[in-house]
């Protein structure tokens, strides 16, 4: 087995951060990723260019609003996970007690998310053509990865905080192996979207399974439950519910209008198929998840903390501006991949990564925020949101792909100008003070 250690192996310390051994690990890190995310990006070109728009438009509103309940299965327990875990990550009981805490938790919050969402699923689907009972089947899968999901959100802060870098990258190769190849071979034998759906639930348990067996190893967890981590926890949750639960419908805010207010269903495939060319940010996002919060979390020391901020901001913005320059360049060159039945969506390709690059600098920015317990006044991310929606309407036609995709981007201006100010306030706090 890949993932086989000794039992009595000594935990992993990071060491004090240095510049050129951590750009050394984000390279090593990057060079797995860009394998494991090429991968990834077969796997949904193969499910674009083999479904027909319909079935393609249930697969993007199933999978869309499964991580709309993994969001709010969350609600701030992975922020106090991970900015606890920074403080006590070293101490395997300690540590358990804190993991054990976070999954009863998001556990119980995925139970509340299901019970909410899922009657919104069923309205979504059926309202893109799902029979009831196709939609049903849907609707199972979408729970059965979910189930994973939820723990996954808690146990991959481990190996994250632990710096082991190996371990996350073998997880997440093993998962896109195992996607692609099942896409391959049900590819001559039968696909849809129910399918595809249960392809990726299943690598889920996988993922989850992998995990649980590493963290089993590393911390304790039988470890009972942390009464503190109970309480903060739920004052995180308390402190972000509304923040959350906004945030959650801003992420699917595109299928959502266009599946209410579009003509047809293949308005939410195209939207679904520009998604799939925007995963090129996920490459990113999981450096920021897996090595660039974490190190944002652990150091201490005030001087570094800036220098470091400013090197991940700064290299999320150029990377995103080469994506769009790209993007700008070679318009027919991206939209090839996606087949016939999308190579007429130059304007709508500019728009969709436009708003992913955007989106991309704000949930980067929030991260190392939610990293460092920085979150106080996030609450004022609603109302500046819904005022420039607002002032959007009037000027953009909800019910075509272009309106939606430019509400999207614009929609996304006021994240980021709300998050940097959080940041420059963080960095201006006494040492140590966290949001209240």
């Amino acid at each position: 087995m890949i993932f086989s250690a000794p039992a009595e192996a000594p935990p992993r310390t990071p060491q004090p951060l240095n510049i050129a051994s951590f750009a050394t690990q984000v390279g090593r890190f990057a060079s797995v990723q860009l394998l494991v995310q090429a991968i990834g990006f077969a796997s949904g070109i193969l499910l674009v260019r083999v479904l027909e728009p319909h079935e393609y438009a249930l697969f993007t509103v199933a999978n869309t609003m499964q991580g709309a309940m993994n969001v709010l299965g969350d609600i701030g327990i992975s922020i106090g996970v991970i900015s606890i875990g920074g403080r006590v990550w070293e101490d395997r009981e300690r540590f358990g007690e804190l993991v054990r805490t976070g999954l009863s938790l998001r556990r119980l919050l995925g139970v509340l998310a299901a019970t909410v969402v899922v009657p919104v699923l069923y309205y979504m689907l059926t309202k893109n053509g799902a029979s009831p009972f196709y939609a049903l089947i849907l609707i199972g899968a979408v729970v059965l990865g979910l189930r994973s999901q939820l723990s996954i959100g808690v146990l991959e802060v481990v190996p994250r905080l632990r710096a082991d870098i190996r371990l996350i990258q073998k997880i997440d190769l093993t998962g896109a192996l195992v996607r692609l190849a099942a896409i391959g071979l049900l590819l001559y034998l039968y696909l849809n979207a129910g399918v595809a759906v249960l392809i990726g639930s299943s690598v889920l348990l996988l993922q989850f399974v992998l995990l649980h067996r590493y963290a089993h190893r590393v911390i304790n967890l039988d470890a009972p439950e942390n009464p503190e981590d109970r309480r903060a926890m739920l004052g995180y949750i308390r402190q972000q519910a509304a923040n959350t639960i906004f945030f959650c419908l801003q992420g699917q805010i595109t299928v959502f209008l266009i599946t209410i207010f579009g003509r047809h269903a293949h308005s939410v495939a195209e939207v679904g198929a520009l998604g799939r060319l925007a995963m090129i940010y996920t490459v990113m996002a999981n450096l920021m998840m897996n090595i660039f919060a974490p190190a944002f979390a652990r150091c201490q020391e005030r001087t570094r903390l800036k220098w470091i901020y400013f090197g991940i901001v700064g290299a999320v913005a150029g990377f995103s501006l080469l994506v769009l320059t790209g993007a700008i360049l070679f318009p027919e060159e991206f939209l090839f991949v996606l087949g016939s039945k999308y190579q007429h969506l130059e304007d709508e390709l500019l728009l969709m990564i436009g708003g992913a690059a955007l989106n991309m600098l704000a949930s980067s920015i929030w991260y190392l925020n939610a990293s460092r317990a920085w979150i106080t006044g996030a609450w004022l991310y609603i109302p500046l949101t819904i005022t420039t929606q607002i002032l959007l309407i009037p000027f953009v036609n909800l019910s075509t792909v272009p309106g939606v995709l430019t509400f999207n981007l614009l929609s996304a201006l006021p994240s980021l100008g709300l998050n940097l100010c959080l940041s420059y306030r963080g960095f201006h706090q006494p040492p140590h003070s966290a949001a209240a």
